[in-house]
């Protein structure tokens, strides 16, 4: 049993939490200084896959609602 359906928007939003905690675990980790660099590479990355999510999400096919109602 799942709390939320596999196709809920919150496995997105989950998806990208755990990649860029990922992201700014490994930056920091190899950084000799954490400074903007590493900031605008996290943001860069959030715009890019938010972007993407949301261009995913805007361009799929909606489910048809008579399959629903069988």
């Amino acid at each position: 049993m799942t709390i939320f359906p596999q196709d809920h928007p919150i496995w997105r939003i989950i998806n990208l939490a755990v990649v860029f905690l990922g992201v700014t675990m490994i930056l920091y980790v190899n950084a000799s200084n954490f400074d903007e660099t590493e900031w605008t590479a996290i943001i860069g990355l959030i715009s890019l896959m938010g972007g993407y999510e949301g261009l995913k999400h805007f361009v799929a096919i909606p489910k048809s609602k008579s399959k629903d109602a069988e």
